[in-house]
């Protein structure tokens, strides 16, 4: 599962309106970085009635991100703590939490700006821009454009330096909330640009993705070849460079890339902001040559990539494993580099010799360590299966899918299960794979192999159907009373997109339908793992005048031609997706979404009744979701129902 992760605030400079909030207050007034503060905070919201002492973290943001872990204490009605600051920080946000909710101020959050010489640090509205935008959103909020907007306006008002380097981000973000005042606002600043004067390739570089902003195509193309004229060796050789090698398959022709490209980090100042990026790009070689069976050569570069840390060395060994026990390829090999994976990473998740990452809190980071266990065993795991060593196979895939996913993983789960049918007597894994398909934890191998069992326990398949039912009736039950509980009552947004064929779809001409919408991209894990689910559910509903699917492509911002992009996805694939190009970002901005896979479910009067994110990874449970929103949706429509 992949997730992607990232205020509505009235603090200004001189001003006391946030520091004399009632249920957040603190001292000094207008801290300095590296000043410590003392906060007084008074739980509300999602943490009200809650007994539990919250948990308090900072998120001190400027160079990088950095958790402040604080204690909190009972002080005359309120909770109390003190925050030390980094010197290097020009903000600070807060996550109170308690019982897996969040306490975000209606929405307005926890928040300090970080002052110097009497006002707030440059860069310090910079920072509450991204935290509007992204980082609020992993501590209770939703994502806020337009206070992300007013933050980059009180950036500049305070240091109008800052307004060159950062005046393309904002007016992006200027399109997004302003789509009808954006184009004569974008079209201003490339007349500014322009009479100020073309002096870098920085300048060229902003003039054309102003020109893309403003959809002038032919005029970003003109300036791009302008800029390659005056700069024939400019930064821009360095980063065409990498993104041949990226497309290269080739093993000889990338290994020759790679090769001249170390040569021109190490000889020529345009490269030099590679040079932290090159072991990532050898990395990149590794499967190339496990694809070639070219082992002694894959070997070597591991040598010669002198990857120190061993758990990112342990994270390489496992990814290529994994894809080797697939098709069973060299599994001697795959078994050495899979076992140095789960020794490494058992022994840093039960006695970590690595330091803590300054932006993981110490449960994140605890969590993060048995997980990269979890995972490693599950590969090793698979291998022994690989291998016919059974027995062996199951002590790692009972690790992975029950100590460390707790039985939560239908991945993990299905391999579990696989191993455990030869590892095991029908009597001592039956009952726990029962358990997987009632908690609605299982995927079809797990299904396939209940099956198996039952006709080889009761000479015949009679009676399966019933018995299958009624292992999923449990789960059933369980999810429609806990969508029930999630269920939404919010307007959905206008949009109007053109699919791959060039015709257009309106929201506003759906209405009287359920609408399924999907946001993805071509380079989400997650969104292409769901797929096969999700052409199961378009496949069921296809005959329902009333259900209509739509998969928003969006977020392809590293793609010149989008449409034959994702229609060439949609096409290697053979799904029968209606696909919209949301070219602009615009409609996932909209809809607030932060991550994806997301999918909301519209009623036929145009309410938003259901968000889910993410993919759990099982193509079943994911068709049961939909089915059941779908029918909430439609029976909540017009009722005023909230269940």
């Amino acid at each position: 599962m992949y997730i992607k992760t990232a205020l509505l605030g009235v603090l200004i400079a001189g001003s006391s309106a946030a520091y004399a909030q009632s249920n957040f207050t603190y001292t000094p007034e207008q801290p300095k970085a590296g000043d410590t503060i003392h906060i007084s905070y008074q739980q509300g919201g999602d943490l009200s009635g809650i007994q539990l002492l919250p948990e308090a973290i900072g998120y001190q943001m400027g160079a990088g991100q950095k958790v402040v872990e604080f204690p909190l204490r009972r002080s005359n009605g309120r909770l109390v703590g003190v925050v030390p600051t980094d010197t290097a920080s020009n903000f600070i946000y807060f996550a109170f939490t308690a019982d897996k909710k969040f306490d975000n101020n209606y929405n307005k959050g926890f928040y300090i700006h970080l002052y110097k010489d009497g006002k707030p640090k440059q860069g310090s509205y910079l920072s509450k821009s991204f935290y509007d935008q992204y980082y609020g959103t992993t501590v209770g909020l939703e994502a806020n454009n337009e206070a992300a907007l007013k933050a980059y306006e009180k950036e500049f008002e305070l240091y109008p330096e800052s307004k060159k380097a950062n005046n393309v981000a904002y007016l992006r973000m200027f399109n997004t909330v302003n789509k009808d005042e954006a184009p004569a606002r974008i079209q201003k600043e490339i007349e500014a640009l322009l009479k100020d004067g073309l002096k870098t390739e920085a300048d060229y570089n902003s003039l054309t993705s102003l020109y893309g902003l403003a959809k002038l195509p032919q005029q970003a193309k003109v300036f791009t070849e302008l800029k390659k004229e005056k700069y024939p060796a400019g930064q821009w050789v360095a980063t065409e460079a990498i993104n041949n090698f990226n497309r290269e398959q080739d093993l000889a022709k990338k290994q020759k890339m790679i090769t001249d490209i170390k040569a021109k980090v190490a000889s020529d100042s345009n490269w030099k902001f590679l040079a932290t990026s090159v072991p990532f790009y050898e990395q990149r070689l590794l499967p190339l040559y496990i694809k070639a069976k070219d082992w002694d050569g894959f070997k070597k570069a591991i040598a010669d990539a002198d990857i120190k840390e061993k758990t990112t060395l342990a994270q390489i060994y496992n990814s290529i494993a994994w894809d080797m026990q697939k098709d069973s390829t060299n599994l001697a090999l795959a078994e050495e580099l899979s076992r140095f994976a789960v020794e490494t990473t058992k022994a840093e998740w039960k006695k970590p010799t690595g330091k803590k990452p300054d932006y993981m809190t110490t449960k994140q980071w605890d969590a993060q360590r048995k997980s990269s266990y979890g995972m490693y065993a599950d590969t090793y795991g698979m291998i022994q299966y690989r291998l016919g060593n059974y027995k062996k196979a199951l002590t790692y895939a009972k690790d992975a899918a029950l100590v460390v996913t707790e039985g939560k993983d239908a991945d993990a789960n299905g391999n579990y299960a696989l191993i455990a049918s030869k590892a095991l007597p029908v009597a001592k894994y039956k009952k726990q794979l029962e358990t997987f398909v009632k908690d609605g934890k299982a995927n079809s191998d797990i299904k396939n192999i209940l099956k198996e069992a039952y006709v080889k326990t009761n000479k015949s398949d009679a009676g399966y159907t019933d018995y299958i039912v009624a292992l999923e009736r449990e789960s059933y039950l369980k999810m429609v009373e806990e969508l029930k509980k999630s269920i939404l009552d919010e307007t959905a947004p206008t949009f109007a997109l053109y699919n791959l064929d060039g015709k257009k779809t309106d929201i506003a001409e759906l209405k009287g339908k359920t609408v399924v919408v999907d946001f993805w991209a071509t380079w989400c894990g997650p969104c292409i793992a769901s797929f096969p689910g999700m052409q199961k559910a378009v496949n069921k509903y296809k005959e329902d005048p009333n259900v209509k699917f739509l998969f928003v492509n969006t977020w392809e911002n590293n793609v010149e031609d989008k449409k034959k992009n994702a229609s060439d996805f949609i096409t290697k694939n053979n799904y029968t997706f209606d696909v919209l190009l949301d070219n602009d970002s615009k409609m996932v901005a909209d809809f607030k979404v932060d991550g994806i896979p997301t999918k909301f479910v519209i009623d036929k009067d145009g309410k938003v009744r259901f968000k889910s994110v993410g993919f759990s990874g099982s193509d079943d449970k994911l068709v049961d979701e939909l089915s059941v929103m779908i029918d909430l949706a439609k029976e909540a429509s017009g009722s005023g129902k909230a269940f």
